[in-house]
């Protein structure tokens, strides 16, 4: 760039700017020292000292803080890994990619929360509410309900049961704390 000639007034106006542009302290230090560095690296260093030590340590902190959110995205990673091997001990890999299929369109992370979503939209798809598959050891073997009481303490088929759960539990519930009362249990439950 060819050098242009400045009057006196010229040059002393564009030094008062020049020197209101890159003031200690003014909004504009930091631009106006970028615009001095692109243009000559070796005035910047020289006049820009503490403008080349602010971005060192910006460059340092964004280097550390990238760190920092590396390592937190490996540990959620880790966690998740670790919630998805959970639930591989109890289902099968159909019902796990059924699983993140749900948590996928609901948005969710947690493998538990979306197990149980999936559950309860799938009846019947949860492993963890079907009996155990027969061993070696009990073949042959057949799963059978046990048999229920009424408030009355005579049997009850299956059917009535089941009719009303909540019911026969609470009657069961009472008789036994009936029993306990009575010194029928344990000792430590009597009067």
């Amino acid at each position: 760039m060819s050098r242009v000639r400045l009057s006196p007034a010229q040059m002393d106006d564009l030094s008062q700017l020049a020197y209101s542009l890159g003031a200690v302290g003014s909004k504009t230090r930091k631009k106006f020292a970028a615009l001095v560095k692109e243009a000559n690296p070796e005035r910047f260093n020289r006049s820009f000292p503490d403008v080349s030590m602010e971005e060192k340590f910006e460059e340092r902190d964004r280097r550390l803080a990238e760190k920092e959110h590396q390592a937190t995205v490996a540990a959620l990673q880790r966690k998740q890994e670790d919630a998805r091997a959970e639930l591989a001990k109890r289902y099968s890999d159909d019902h796990i990619k059924g699983i993140e299929k749900r948590m996928e369109a609901l948005g969710i992370s947690d493998y538990n929360a979306g197990a149980i979503l999936y559950a309860h939209e799938n009846p019947g798809s949860d492993p963890t509410l079907t009996p155990p598959k027969h061993n070696q050891q009990r073949s042959g073997s057949t799963w059978e309900f046990p048999t229920m009481q009424g408030a009355d303490g005579k049997d009850i088929p299956f059917k009535e049961f089941a009719a009303d759960p909540k019911k026969y539990a609470n009657d069961t519930a009472y008789r036994m704390i009936d029993q306990f009362r009575n010194g029928l249990g344990s000792g430590g439950f009597g009067r």
